[in-house]
């Protein structure tokens, strides 16, 4: 209840004057309000808020841990199965958690598919451990959903204060930094923050504006690599490789940024220069006697996810008058497990031009057997583990056999990458195998070399 007094005056005498209001449901939808600031409506765990708050307390008391989760699997899961399923999922792994956290940990829920857990008064690393490892053990069974069963891991990123952060902010971004090492490391593992980590965080700032500076600046550049076919050692493609000319490091190969390239906003812009250039010197080739040559180019993936590609790669075979049996575009695992339905409609457009698609580095990935059917593929490119001792290794032979055999019952050609001697050449053959590149038949050089080479080989043939 609530009870305001009053008082006036009437004819000079003083009045007063008493009002009882019933506020109960005005009490109830404060606490609404309140349990919506603090709350995950979702899983009904703690929210972002609530755990800045208990966070900041637990700082000013001392020693505490942050542990910060990201789902493995769990966007692939969202675009096959739908969004709702992955609701439903995300409530399943809450309570999970709930039960390997217990009574020992504070466990909310950041948004999306991220979870955090503060630990009060603990920085023993050994008893993180602990519970990192119950976490994992939560996660191992599948979980039921749309009448399937669902697979999803978790990476982990561990911050302990005082010594990784004197303030919320600092504790989240150093748990946040952890957490990133994790996935980059292949997932499914806890990883402890460590100050090399912020380092290599402020130089992958600085990379990247270097990266948009080399696009204005013209720095970058297409290698090409030659594709042989093993039936007549014929020149039948190659490969756009990028290569990046830095002002000061000299020429980079694609070890020293494309991790950081792709992660940029200028990774489609780069994309769509990398696609035009191979188309222009795809028809450059013609020109200089090596014939209609098929030309790779690899994709990122924010063009599979941009709704262009279609236009991009129909505009540059036009515009260069390109055979479009002339282009390959290669996808890999990493790209097409964030694909869209938009994404694969542009790849069955551009297959019913005419262009190739490759999948690249076949047989690395846990779900390359499961995408074969899903894209209109004309091509899979064995990984170079698996040629690096096909000769020697009665294993690695066994598999490429396999990949082979599947191929040509789905109707698809194979090459092997990084072959180097003859013997995995001879193995190779002997398999059935297409077509092969590597250091055997030239490593990846400029477009006039490569040129200047091959036309100077059919003279002489």
């Amino acid at each position: 209840m609530d009870l305001s007094l009053s008082m006036w005056f009437e004819g000079g005498q003083p009045m007063f004057g008493a009002l009882l209001r019933d506020i109960t449901d005005r009490q109830a939808a404060a606490q609404r309000l309140e349990h919506l600031a603090h709350c995950d409506t979702l899983t009904s765990l703690p929210n972002r808020n609530a755990l800045r708050a208990r966070l900041a307390a637990e700082i000013e008391r001392g020693t505490c841990s942050l542990l910060l989760l990201d789902l493995d699997g769990f966007k692939h899961v969202n675009d096959t199965l739908g969004h709702s399923t992955g609701d439903e999922l995300l409530a399943s792994v809450a309570a999970r958690l709930a039960d390997a956290v217990g009574t020992g940990g504070y466990l909310a829920r950041l948004g999306g598919d991220e979870f955090a857990i503060l630990l009060s008064n603990c920085g023993d690393p050994l008893q993180i451990d602990d519970l990192a490892g119950r976490i994992f053990k939560a996660l191992q069974s599948p979980f039921e959903l749309a009448g399937q069963l669902v697979y999803v891991g978790t990476s982990i990123g561990v911050a302990i204060s005082p010594k990784d952060g004197a303030n919320v902010e600092q504790m989240l971004s150093s748990a946040d930094l952890a957490l990133y090492s994790s996935k980059n490391d292949g997932g499914g593992m806890r990883t402890f923050f460590a100050r090399a980590m912020q380092n290599k965080t402020e130089q992958r700032h600085r990379l990247g504006i270097e990266l948009r500076s080399a696009l204005t600046r013209n720095q970058f550049e297409l290698w090409y690599q030659p594709q042989i076919s093993l039936a007549d050692h014929a020149l039948v493609g190659a490969e756009a490789l990028l290569r990046w000319r830095h002002h000061d490091h000299g020429l980079l190969s694609p070890e020293a940024f494309l991790k950081v390239l792709e992660e940029t906003a200028i990774a489609e812009e780069v994309g769509d220069w990398i696609v035009d250039h191979a188309c222009s010197t795809a028809a450059e080739w013609k020109k200089a006697g090596l014939g209609r040559l098929r030309v790779g180019v690899n994709l990122f993936a924010a063009q599979l996810r941009s709704g262009r590609l279609f236009s991009v790669i129909s505009s540059a075979i036009e515009r260069h008058g390109l055979c479009p049996t002339q282009l390959e575009i290669e996808i890999t695992e990493t790209t097409v497990l964030r694909h869209s339905n938009q994404s694969t409609k542009a790849l069955r457009r551009l297959r019913s031009l005419g262009v190739g698609v490759a999948f690249d580095d076949f047989g690395t990935g846990f779900a390359s057997l499961s995408l074969l059917q899903k894209y209109p593929l004309t091509r899979l490119k064995i990984d170079r583990s698996f040629v690096a001792k096909v000769d020697r290794k009665v294993g690695d032979a066994a598999i490429v056999q396999a990949v082979i055999a599947m191929s040509r019952s789905l109707g698809l050609r194979v090459i092997a990458e990084g072959v180097e001697t003859a013997e995995q050449e001879a193995t190779l053959a002997g398999l059935g195998c297409d077509e092969a590149q590597g250091w055997r038949y030239g490593r990846a050089m400029p477009a006039a070399q490569m040129a200047a080479a091959f036309v100077q080989r059919r003279r002489v043939g």
